[in-house]
């Protein structure tokens, strides 16, 4: 009898205790999470740069670096692990632990159509990277040598209409921004050129200013030495407005080539799976360096412009240039093995 009176009362002691347990259990997870979301950093950051150093993506990189090493309070370690156009540090990277202790800059073809040109790859960068934050826009150009007869892009136009085929020029690989702009230029202006693929930014500017290539769509970072010198021509700018630096040399849009929206950006990538508090972390630490004035001042040198995007917003960019992307290239149907 006294065994079944007590009964009720040790059943609320029970559910009392389950209660206390179920909220310390809480308490653990919560103060758990917040631990790794407050001490994320607490070792070095590997940043893989998929390109041989001294390019626009390396530069950029070092200078980005080095803001965020000091925002996250952890050393920033560059790591230029190149070959396959790309592609071997950009898959590095896909397939490293998601954990935010290895990203990585990614460009426009990298990221939106390598996975469509090159046939054996073990990843697909929209599916397998996240885009952290975008970093930079360099605005590209048309150039031409600099004795060229064709003194305005009207006369280029018409010279290569002249001549299907026999105006050459070049880009740094097949499937890069900088050959498909030209591919997309071409369709605008119903011209046919040559493609000449080059390894690197370097050789196609000393062929183009000794005249060995009729012209190349580049950056203007790169360019912009050869341009003063006057061993090329800088007949166009693939952008919305003029640049402050060439306030005379008109847009495509003002040459009537229209949807040509055509530029050269990186950003900051890491594995998908990448916890959200990481992600938030380094994107808040981009942010730092990108708006210090040191680096507004060293991306002026190299012909770069702060283009920031985090969080939802690029999310759906990353989703807006897939699309636009594929849908250029895979019209091409461009295969590389």
């Amino acid at each position: 009898m006294n065994h079944s009176k007590t009964q009720p009362g040790r059943r609320a002691v029970t559910k009392t205790m389950l209660t206390g347990l179920c909220s310390t259990i809480l308490a653990m997870a919560g103060a758990d999470t917040w631990a790794q979301t407050t001490t994320y950093p607490d070792r070095p950051i590997k940043w893989v740069v998929p390109v041989p150093a001294g390019g626009g993506m390396d530069a950029v990189t070092r200078i980005v670096s080095a803001g965020m090493a000091t925002a996250l309070n952890q050393p920033v370690i560059v790591d230029n692990r190149t070959g396959a156009a790309g592609t071997i540090g950009t898959g590095y990277v896909a397939q490293s632990a998601p954990d935010g202790y290895t990203v990585l800059t990614i460009d426009n073809s990298l990221f939106t159509t390598a996975h469509l040109v090159f046939s054996k790859l073990a990843y697909a960068a929209p599916k397998d990277l996240k885009l952290v934050a975008t970093l930079v826009r360099i605005p590209l150009v048309l150039a031409v040598p600099g004795d060229s007869p064709n003194k305005n892009f009207q006369d280029f136009i018409q010279s290569s209409k002249d001549n299907p085929g026999k105006v050459s020029y070049g880009s740094p690989g097949v499937g890069s921004p900088l050959h498909v702009g030209m591919e997309l230029l071409q369709t605008r202006t119903g011209t046919k050129m040559q493609h000449v693929p080059y390894r690197g930014m370097g050789n196609i500017l000393t062929d183009l200013s000794t005249g060995t290539i009729g012209a190349a769509l580049v950056d203007f970072g790169s360019a912009r030495s050869f341009a003063a010198s006057g061993r090329i021509k800088i007949l166009a700018v693939a952008t919305e407005k003029r640049l402050s630096q060439l306030p005379s040399v008109p847009t495509l849009d003002e040459l009537e080539v229209k949807n040509v929206p055509i530029s050269l950006w990186f950003a900051l990538a890491v594995p998908a799976g990448t916890p959200e508090a990481a992600v938030t972390r380094l994107a808040h630490a981009a942010q730092l360096s990108l708006e210090s004035p040191e680096a507004k001042s060293k991306f002026e040198t190299i012909g770069a412009q702060v283009f920031l995007k985090t969080g939802p917003e690029v999310t759906a960019f990353s989703r807006e240039q897939v699309a636009f992307w594929e849908s250029i290239v895979k019209p091409m149907a461009i295969k590389l093995d």
